[in-house]
């Protein structure tokens, strides 16, 4: 989380997007965009942007080969573009069959507590016991049953303390003894368990003296916690915690270390070293520890990515940011793209928010980079254009290296940074190198992120009918379908609407096509293109209101998008405005009469109850409005302008004019802020129009219905 989830597809660029979990999109004038993060958003590119959970799998996974997504479960719904970290994290295994619980790859040796290894510390005893020398049957079982009979609960003291009771011999009596320390230690008497391991030292089975010293350090450790956490579980300030006692458990697992350096225990001792150096606030320790642990074999997990792991570094490691004792270029390289973040510091309590990372400071690192001088240039590129805003620096340290047949993703990455800093400069070539990146970008999100690049580069030159044509390299259907949401004017939508690539395409671009005709009073060419409706279909299972543009898709919660509503401009599909006929047949009468007083009600009322209110609106990012699509001929419709006409129209009944009347007024119900457009119109204008229908129209039902103006 020490990094962004959802990376803006290159930080290098302004997201547009109306909620977690949408496309992030450039800024219109390509210029270099602040480098931030967001909680929700990583890609596959290495950024300031990413969680930085992500850019240290996508690091080890060009290391050691690990993957970063099981194909089937990119195999399964929608290829997300930048996604929180628990989607990449549950993108790592097939997906769960139905019933049964995902899968999930786990290893933290610090998540301590004391009852978490009861079960396999069982079966260690009782293995032991069995094989010792020296122990009759029948004390052996007795051990047994007492051992397995052990239900250690870290909330609340055992009914009785454990008594060996029944032995005699004195191998069974040591073995008695370690059951007498366990029960102190669950009971969580520390000092006691302490004494009662220490007994054991001179033990005769070998088990039980390498068991016993690993259980006195363990003890010492569980002390030392006691008052390092608050009532919530967070850690207190160092000053607070019992620093002796911390060092007491260092120094109690480093004996164990010297005694059994390849022990049984010496990976726990060295995880559990770890989370000394974190009690203690050790920083120079925690760097030097994982520097060795990110660059040895304990960091690939049977062949996949170490979630673990990654896991305990975001927690125990990168929140300050100071990188202190890291020498591992991998994990300093997190750090670093963690410092060249340039905005949101001190805003969130997962933000950045410490010294920005300078270039002096960054050239220092050099040495620690000489086995991947590729990484360190790009992090210099990094640093030229987030840090200083230098774009040409970029491609001076990156050459063009964009025809591969597969990029690993720091190589992924340094191409994508050039391709960012021509866009940044407006080079004429953009567009072609992103053309020649695609065919390299195989691995997991990688070509995702080139399509976006490209497909932003079409937006901004107002060309997006490229992106449609034959043998279009875009193939991602939530880039496809943004574009068409927000830079597709009429002629497109109506060639998708024929000859999308998919079903959904082709209802979504109808869609968007017959809403923004007659938003904008194109009924002729409403009535041609709503041909292309077929039957009426109401909704059926599966449809979920709202859920079908690609600013309701979260990737976190679906895999897909729902159907638009296309039933609503069929014949019949929008009977239930009474007594207003369907949208077809009001839309036939707007086109033989534009100024028609009661159709032009009707529409308004299909306007407010199907929600295109605001389908118009331009983006501002102070307010996440969304842009609708562009080039449609004529003004676009405002409610609030057809109430208005309405009201002053010579020709409309009174019941039109209360009605008129009405729905005005409710247009600023609650806040006081139109819904129906138009702009501010001022609160003694909405009490003149509610006085009016009260005065006018006194008897009529929308007189009666509204009681109060906003």
């Amino acid at each position: 989380m020490t990094g962004v989830r959802w990376s803006r597809v290159s930080a290098a660029w302004m997201v547009v997007a109306a909620v977690a979990g949408t496309i992030a999109y450039a800024c219109a004038d390509g210029g270099v965009g602040p480098g931030s993060w967001d909680p929700q958003q990583s890609s596959a590119i290495l950024s300031p942007a990413n969680d930085t959970r992500q850019n240290l799998l996508l690091l080890m996974a060009d290391r050691y080969g690990t993957p970063t997504a099981d194909p089937q479960a990119m195999a399964k719904g929608i290829v997300p573009i930048e996604f929180p970290w628990k989607v990449m994290k549950a993108r790592l295994s097939p997906p769960a069959e139905d019933g049964a619980p995902a899968a999930t790859a786990s290893w933290d040796s610090t998540a301590f507590t004391r009852c978490h290894s009861n079960a396999s510390g069982s079966a260690q005893f009782v293995a032991a016991v069995r094989a010792a020398a020296g122990i009759p049957a029948g004390e052996k079982q007795l051990l047994v049953a007492a051992r397995e009979a052990f239900r250690p609960s870290c909330e609340a003291a055992r009914a009785a303390p454990y008594r060996p009771d029944g032995l005699s011999t004195p191998a069974a009596l040591e073995f008695g003894a370690y059951l007498s320390g366990a029960d102190l230690f669950y009971r969580g008497d520390f000092e006691a368990a302490q004494r009662q391991f220490g007994s054991l030292s001179g033990a005769s089975s070998p088990w039980l003296r390498e068991t016993a010293l690993y259980m006195i350090a363990r003890s010492e450790l569980n002390r030392a916690q006691v008052s390092a956490f608050d009532e919530y579980g967070s850690l207190v300030e160092p000053k607070d915690r019992d620093r002796q006692a911390i060092a007491e458990a260092g120094e109690a697992f480093a004996a164990y270390l010297q005694a059994y350096p390849s022990g049984r225990y010496a990976p726990s001792a060295r995880g559990l070293l770890r989370r000394v150096a974190w009690l203690a606030d050790d920083r120079q320790a925690l760097g030097s520890a994982y520097s060795s642990l990110v660059g040895s074999p304990a960091a690939k997990d049977g062949g996949g990515a170490n979630i673990g792991l990654i896991d305990e570094i975001d927690i125990k490691l990168l929140p300050p940011g100071d990188g202190s004792g890291v020498t591992d270029p991998t994990l300093l390289a997190v750090v670093d793209l963690m410092r060249l973040r340039q905005d949101g510091r001190g805003e969130s309590d997962w933000s950045y928010r410490g010294k920005k990372l300078e270039r002096a400071e960054l050239e220092a690192q050099r040495p620690l980079f000489r086995s991947d001088p590729a990484l360190f240039e790009y992090l210099l590129a990094v640093e030229a254009f987030y840090g200083r805003k230098q774009p040409k620096e970029v491609l001076t340290l990156i050459p063009d290296a964009a025809h591969q047949q597969r990029f690993s993703y720091v190589q992924f990455s340094r191409q994508m940074l050039r391709g960012f800093a021509l866009e940044a400069l407006q080079d004429r070539n953009a567009r072609g190198f992103w053309l020649s990146m695609i065919p390299g970008a195989v691995q997991p999100y990688q070509r995702e992120a080139v399509e976006l690049a490209l497909a932003q580069h079409d937006a901004k030159a107002n060309t997006p009918e490229r992106l449609f044509t034959s043998g279009t390299p875009l193939r991602s259907p939530l880039i496809r379908q943004r574009i068409l949401e927000e830079h597709a004017g009429p002629a497109l939508l109506r060639q998708q609407a024929r000859a999308g690539v998919t079903a959904h395409e082709r209802e979504v671009s109808l869609y968007l096509l017959l809403a923004g005709e007659l938003h904008h009073g194109l009924y002729t060419d409403f009535l041609r293109d709503s041909e292309m409706v077929g039957a009426p279909r109401g909704p059926v299972e599966g449809d979920y209101p709202g859920a079908w543009s690609v600013q309701d898709y979260d990737p976190l919660y679906n895999d897909g998008l729902g159907r638009p509503p296309l039933y609503l401009f069929a014949v019949g599909g929008s009977d239930d405005l009474a007594p207003c006929p369907d949208i077809r047949a009001t839309a036939a009468q707007l086109s033989a009469d534009p100024t028609a007083i009661r159709p032009r009600l009707c529409l308004a009322e299909f306007i407010r109850r199907k929600g295109f209110d605001g389908w118009s609106e331009t983006y501002d990012p102070q307010y996440d409005v969304v842009n609708r699509p562009r080039g449609f001929a004529g003004k676009p419709l405002e409610r609030i302008n057809i109430y208005r006409e309405v009201i002053g129209s010579a020709a409309a009944s009174a019941d039109d004019k209360a009605f008129a009347l009405n729905r005005a007024v409710r247009c600023f119900a609650p806040a006081g802020y139109s819904s129906c457009g138009g702009g501010d119109v001022s609160v003694a204008q909405r009490k003149a129009w509610f006085e009016r229908l009260k005065r006018d129209y006194a008897q009529s039902p929308w007189a009666r219905d509204l009681k109060v103006y906003w």
